[in-house]
């Protein structure tokens, strides 16, 4: 009886063990992926595009190995300190700092999703919706990725509010597409970033704000384009389950790879810019990556000084992915940053109010 209560217990450690190690080694290359470019090697940035869900199994283990006085969950503590450096990228608490006095520059930005997105809506309703929420805003510069209209020539007519429009749109099958910033202040220069064989892009517009000039990039980078729905009914139906999962596989690789070459593409056109530059838009791209690394480079996230919660701005996996940002440079600050959860496209808005010595 000793001895098969002994076989027992040495096998539930070596099960345990089996999901500990991995589990932790998971977490520990979520860490190293944010310095790994996916156009050289792509394996790693899975682990980071999971990084939340990676903590939370590694908190779990490290509980139930409390309970059970597993000395093998030591593992799980050790992969999980680091985490704790990474915490306000996702969640903060924090009260703002305030820095030098400046003048208050209200920027929004916001992936519309074609007007399309809003759950339950037409069209049509999603658009007063977002036009009925900007004008209660009222932010100086809005930045919209995914804007959709049928004739470009309407655009000052629907935001007479705004006198400054710049947009690069794409030809639609029925109507036009792309990025489209709205100012109440001068925009004196603009131009465009486009990618080869893609309809994001980048473009931005130099904004004369009291006297300084000041560079705004409205930003939509690749996204994954791929329907979990459509997915999750086929894993259900067990309808060619291995086959569809490679097929995801091969196509978020892909993606991670033609992103990294925009972000790349931007990074540089910024760096080279003598002026100070605000970034924005749908990056498509969580904190712990790549993307997130290299643009922020320089510059300050508006959350992380002076957001409040989650920071999540994908309305279907809330609060789990943060796509949309607003970077700074210094000695700019933020002063507000909010994310409203609002339905009228499947991501929310993100207005930050920032002061500019």
């Amino acid at each position: 009886m000793a001895r098969k209560r002994k076989r027992l217990s040495w096998l539930l450690a070596l099960l345990s063990r089996l999901i500990i190690i991995p589990a932790a080694a998971a977490l520990i290359i979520s860490y190293i992926s944010i310095y790994i470019n996916p156009v050289k090697f792509t394996l790693p940035l899975f682990f980071g595009l999971y990084f939340v869900p990676l903590v939370l199994l590694n908190l779990l283990i490290l509980l139930i190995g409390i309970i059970r006085r597993s000395t093998a969950v030591w593992l799980t503590f050790i992969a999980l300190l680091p985490s704790i450096l990474y915490a306000e990228l996702f969640v903060r608490w924090g009260e703002v700092q305030k820095e030098e006095e400046g003048i208050a520059l209200k920027i929004c930005t916001y992936n519309v999703g074609l007007f399309a997105q809003g759950e339950g809506q037409s069209r049509t309703a999603s658009f007063e919706g977002i036009k009925k929420f900007i004008l209660e805003e009222n932010p100086a510069i809005v930045c919209m990725q995914e804007f959709q209209i049928s004739n470009a020539s309407l655009i000052a007519k629907e935001f007479p509010e705004y006198p400054y429009q710049y947009y690069h749109l794409f030809n639609g099958t029925r109507r036009k597409f792309g990025n489209l910033t709205l100012s109440k202040l001068p925009i004196i220069n603009s131009g465009k970033i486009t990618f080869k064989r893609s309809t994001n892009l980048c473009i931005y517009t130099d904004i004369e704000h009291y006297g300084k000039t000041i560079r705004v990039y409205n930003t939509h980078l690749e996204s994954h384009s791929i329907s979990f729905t459509a997915l999750i009914q086929k894993i259900r139906e067990n309808e060619k389950i291995r086959e569809e999962i490679y097929q995801v596989h091969d196509k978020v690789a892909s993606t991670f790879k033609r992103r990294a070459l925009q972000v790349d593409t931007i990074a540089r056109h910024m760096h080279q810019s003598p002026i100070p530059a605000i970034i924005c838009g749908d990056f498509n791209d969580t904190p712990m990556s790549y993307t997130y690394r290299n643009l922020i480079s320089g510059k300050k996230d508006s959350f992380r000084h002076s957001g409040k919660g989650f920071s999540a701005t994908y309305s279907l996996l809330w609060p789990l992915l943060r796509l949309d940002y607003i970077f700074y440079p210094a000695p700019f600050w933020s002063l507000t940053h909010n994310s409203p959860k609002i339905d009228y496209s499947d991501h929310y808005p993100v207005i930050s109010q920032l002061i500019i010595p």
